[in-house]
């Protein structure tokens, strides 16, 4: 059984994705995988400074993902292209992961982009997590040191939640602390189990 976990900014998916694999799941992360396209090597690395140009090239080699992430949130066409180069690699190295853990009963992944892409398709079930947008500006603000005109816009690049907990099979509400979530993710593990085995 494969099963998403997306959601809006600063809701939590990481944290939840963690606590799943506290569990002893296999967790794929999408962002994660999305970062190897910016080493040297990577089959994405020439395409990457072919469109962005060499500015973007740090240091060490690899490209620099903040000044990447600068030009494409500052272009939404940009960030268009930026997509169209990193989605298939991620995508590829999804599916790699999933054959590598057939034998596992349940398997997670974590992604942000998950019906932007249309990844949807690839899983039994979703998990939406989201917050309300207050406590989601108040986590950007604190955790990621953002202004809250920073917040805002990048809460405005996404589908709105509205949106995101109509099409999912679950939804996590994460307005309040780790335990509240801890108790939440046990629930939605039951609920899974209990799917799977009437599935």
């Amino acid at each position: 059984m494969k099963i998403a976990i997306t959601g809006t900014i600063a809701a939590g998916k990481t944290t939840v994705a963690i606590l799943f694999k506290r569990r002893g799941f296999p967790v794929f992360n999408a962002d994660q995988y999305a970062k190897r396209a910016l080493y040297q090597g990577s089959k994405c690395y020439d395409q990457i400074i072919e469109t962005f140009g060499k500015d973007v090239i740090a240091d060490s080699g690899d490209i620099d993902a903040k000044k990447l992430a600068h030009i494409v949130f500052e272009d939404n066409e940009k960030r268009l292209l930026l997509n169209q180069i990193v989605h298939p690699f991620v995508l590829e190295g999804m599916q790699k992961f999933f054959f590598s853990q057939k034998d596992s009963p349940i398997l997670f992944a974590e992604i942000p982009l998950l019906y932007e892409t249309g990844w949807d398709t690839y899983f039994d079930q979703t998990i939406v997590v989201t917050c309300s947008q207050q406590v989601a500006i108040q986590r950007m603000m604190e955790d990621r040191g953002y202004t809250k005109q920073e917040a805002i816009s990048r809460l405005d690049m996404q589908i709105p939640a509205s949106i995101q907990v109509d099409k999912a099979d679950i939804v996590i509400y994460n307005d309040t602390d780790l335990q509240e979530l801890n108790h939440k993710v046990n629930q939605v593990l039951a609920k899974i189990r209990k799917d799977q085995r009437h599935g």
